[in-house]
């Protein structure tokens, strides 16, 4: 059976903490004179859908367009996380599956990937716009293990976020908590990650014992 890598976008692969902080305040100052909502609730949700988390925060859906418009004008101000794209290349030498599960839309997912010359490491890519329920549900996860020819005994999800977690552990599926991303450990730990990741060198090994481990079953 194919082995595969689902990998989370923002704070695992790619920084783009400065730009959601900015497209997050800018679009609500467009709609409300009101006080600023709290950004680290926002992070709290990510993986999820941006219409998803504007509704749990009872912010008006009408900040979503102003959001991922000003996302995408600021698309200069992310960074790959240093030795991702190394991490990339070496699940490609592997012969292993990668695939990109993102709460992100399309739209915005596959310009930054091409921006960033990421996008030929992807053997799929799925985001919140192509399912009917983003993360934390499991649909996403399972619908790019599908896509990926493999199947949740032989797959592992990498994510740095709440969301990501609950989602592979409803999916059946093992994850990797990676520590550099927009959510704290202790949050993380909560979710009983297969494995925790607190460097790219770390994140390297999981995968290796994942997949090479005589014991484990993938």
């Amino acid at each position: 059976m194919q082995k595969s890598v689902v990998f989370d976008f923002d704070g695992v692969i790619i920084d783009s903490l400065e730009v959601q902080r900015k497209a997050f305040f800018d679009s609500f100052q467009v709609v409300s004179n009101g006080p600023l909502p709290s950004f680290e609730e926002f992070l709290g949700h990510s993986g999820d859908s941006i219409p998803n988390i504007f509704s749990k925060m009872n912010l008006p859906l009408s900040m979503v367009e102003h959001y991922r418009r000003i996302a995408s004008s600021n698309i200069h101000l992310i960074e790959i996380v240093e030795g991702m794209e190394e991490i990339l290349r070496f699940i490609q030498n592997e012969g292993w599956k990668c695939g990109l599960c993102t709460g992100k839309d399309r739209k915005r997912t596959i310009h930054i990937l091409k921006e960033f010359e990421l996008i030929d490491y992807f053997d799929t890519v799925v985001c919140s716009d192509d399912v009917t329920h983003p993360k934390p549900h499991p649909e996403s996860l399972l619908l790019a293990i599908e896509q990926l020819h493999s199947n949740v005994d032989h797959s592992v999800f990498v994510g740095d976020g709440k969301n990501d977690l609950i989602c592979a552990r409803e999916a059946q599926v093992k994850s990797i908590a990676v520590a550099w991303g927009h959510n704290s450990v202790e949050v993380l730990q909560q979710e009983s990650p297969s494995y925790f990741a607190y460097s790219v060198d770390e994140l390297r090994h999981a995968l290796q014992n994942l997949f090479h481990h005589p014991r484990v079953s993938l």
